[in-house]
């Protein structure tokens, strides 16, 4: 049984990484399918994939705190839980 300590550790690195990946897609969905963009020779391609790559950056970086946060909260309430089901009686 890992301590409390590592299981609020696990939790929040989970949830940090689950809240990074979605958002880092979310905000490359939502520039890419800008109209304001343009996609239509190279050098309008290029800086839109920049400009969208960094607004996926940024808003990956925002979702990563909040899924941190997330999962050290889901991390705190669920250690007892599961310890109070696993214990033998």
């Amino acid at each position: 049984m890992t301590t409390y300590g590592q299981w609020i550790t696990k939790s929040t690195g989970i949830g940090a990484l689950l809240g990074g990946v979605t958002g880092f897609f979310y905000g490359a969905y939502i520039m890419a399918t800008n109209s304001a963009l343009g996609w239509t020779n190279a050098l309008d391609t290029v800086g839109s994939a920049v400009v969208a790559l960094l607004f996926a950056v940024m808003i990956g970086s925002l979702c990563i705190v909040i899924g941190g946060l997330a999962g050290l909260v889901l991390g705190i309430g669920a250690f007892p839980l599961g310890s109070s089901f696993s214990e033998k009686r």
